[in-house]
């Protein structure tokens, strides 16, 4: 009598990146089930590649995993479905509310640097008082729109004083955002350049201080002065350019830098 062994299913390119994300969100498969309504044997099967999701229950697991918009898509594009949500640059007429909250937000903080910056960290939108710390385009270059993090690799470790400090805060926000964004190698090659100019972790390097937020020390012509900056995100965004976006609102953490940023 002659036994015939089925081949083990091979996990298809969207069940590989399904067990990502329920193992990165620490769930089980019947935790995950449970949150997306479909029974756990279903999440195995499309986990192991036995079964194939529907458009929808693409869907229904990346909101269960609060997957972003663009991992979303290729969740989708993985499963062979095109993706749901668009990527439109910011002047597109369907950004019209959104551009309108971005003007009302720059220009009501001047006198005080504001930059709405991309999920690259690319300057999308600078007002009067944050343009005046951007670097002015070389002469005959092409004008391209600057980055934070070539600035703060760059120009930026001459402007800011505790700039390595500065430095290895962004690489922690940076990796935070990591786990979240594997699919993004532009992202993570910036995360990889910030990670190898910050240094190894140093027991210590954390100086005690008073001071309960990280404040930004800049050089000016009138010297040393003291900035704290705040970060404004877009709820329920369904683009995923503005879900990916940020805006950074930099405040004087003193009289003396609020009084060098109204002259």
């Amino acid at each position: 009598m002659v036994i015939k062994r089925t081949a083990a299913p091979i996990p298809t390119p969207f069940g590989v990146t399904l067990k990502h994300w329920r193992t990165t969100r620490r769930l089980s498969q019947l935790a995950l089930a449970s949150r997306a309504g479909t029974p756990p044997r279903h999440v195995s099967f499309l986990e192991t590649g036995r079964a194939r999701p529907s458009q929808d229950m693409v869907l229904r697991l990346a909101h269960a995993l609060d997957v972003p918009l663009a991992e979303r898509n290729r969740m989708l594009t993985a499963a062979g479905f095109a993706p749901a949500y668009a990527e439109r640059p910011l002047t597109d007429v369907a950004l019209a509310e959104v551009r309108f909250v971005l003007d009302r937000l720059l220009h009501g903080h001047e006198p005080y640097p504001a930059l709405v910056l991309d999920a690259w960290y690319t300057v999308l939108e600078a007002n009067g008082a944050a343009q005046q710390l951007l670097p002015p385009p070389m002469p005959g270059e092409p004008v391209e729109r600057p980055n934070l993090i070539e600035l703060l690799l760059g120009p930026y470790q001459q402007l800011i004083v505790n700039w390595r400090e500065v430095l290895r805060d962004t690489r922690q926000r940076m990796q935070h955002a990591a786990s979240t964004r594997t699919g993004d190698a532009r992202f993570l090659d910036l995360l990889q350049r910030v990670d190898s100019a910050a240094g190894p972790f140093e027991a210590g390097a954390h100086p005690r201080t008073e001071s309960p937020v990280l404040l930004t020390q800049l050089r000016t012509p009138e010297g040393v002065i003291n900035t704290l900056s705040t970060f404004v995100y877009f709820g329920s965004a369904r683009d995923v350019t503005v879900e990916g976006m940020h805006v950074e609102l930099m405040y004087p953490a003193d009289a003396a830098a609020d009084r060098y940023f109204r002259r």
